[in-house]
């Protein structure tokens, strides 16, 4: 955890991001924009009000429930009760508590034995990089309101997207940028990669990289290509372009 903390506090974009409330346009109507910073309101009550968070856990066999780990969330004052949905290497935790706070979940359930990631709620930092006649405050609120992007909170040279990763692709957020002529780059704690299944077959490799801990979510993409968000804090993606009995090429 202290690893991925630091990665999360000291992340910087060498390749020369520029800040995000930076815009060539200065029409002041085009500055006025949606408060992307809002928190919503079931964020904001959620130590009243709890809130379902997804937790994907590195469990072989996912016809047995790891009952453990479920005891073990639930010794924790901010949870109120977590379900194990069938088949689904999941747990469902309902969540009395801040999201700054969602790692204490991962904690505590590595103290228990158990490898398991919050995977509904990650805080993913995008950097926008401006082309030609770009509209960096466009892009920005335009990334906001991509499917799986719950809130975003600015910084001085990125985005913290509030993000859902079963939800989120960088499609959609490369796709909403490019409509103000920018483009978006996610690579410091969580990057989205796309990997080539050039030997091997696809469904098998899908099956070995998904139990993995650091993938966090999978799915396959055309011609062979599979793509996954990745925790780097915890797997590197060379790792997972070495799994034998498959030749694996990055995208």
């Amino acid at each position: 955890m202290k690893s991925l903390l630091a990665l999360l506090v000291t992340a910087a974009f060498a390749w020369g991001a520029v800040p995000v409330a930076a815009q060539d346009d200065d029409d002041s109507d085009k500055k006025k924009g949606p408060d992307i910073n809002e928190v919503p309101n079931y964020w904001r009550n959620s130590e009243k009000t709890p809130v379902d968070v997804t937790m994907k856990y590195y469990w072989k066999n996912p016809e047995i429930q790891p009952s453990g780990l479920k005891a073990a969330l639930e010794k924790l004052k901010a949870v109120k009760n977590v379900d194990l949905p069938e088949k689904t290497k999941t747990a469902v935790v309902s969540y009395l508590g801040k999201c700054e706070k969602l790692g204490t979940l991962e904690v505590a359930a590595q103290n228990a034995g158990f490898e398991a990631l919050v995977i509904s709620h990650a805080h993913v930092l995008v950097a926008i990089k401006p082309l030609a006649n770009a509209d960096v405050l466009g892009a920005q609120n335009a990334i906001a309101k991509v499917d799986g992007v719950q809130w975003v909170t600015t910084g001085a040279s990125a985005l913290q997207l509030h993000a859902d990763l079963e939800k989120l692709t960088m499609e959609n957020l490369k796709a909403a940028a490019a409509k103000h002529n920018c483009d978006v780059v996610a690579n410091q704690t969580y990057e989205y990669v796309r990997l080539k299944v050039v030997e091997g077959d696809i469904y098998e490799y899908i099956a070995k990289v998904d139990v993995t801990k650091g993938v966090m979510t999978t799915r396959e993409e055309d011609s062979g290509i599979v793509g996954m968000w990745i925790n780097k804090a915890y797997i590197r993606v060379d790792r997972l372009q070495k799994l034998e009995g498959f030749k694996i090429e990055r995208q």
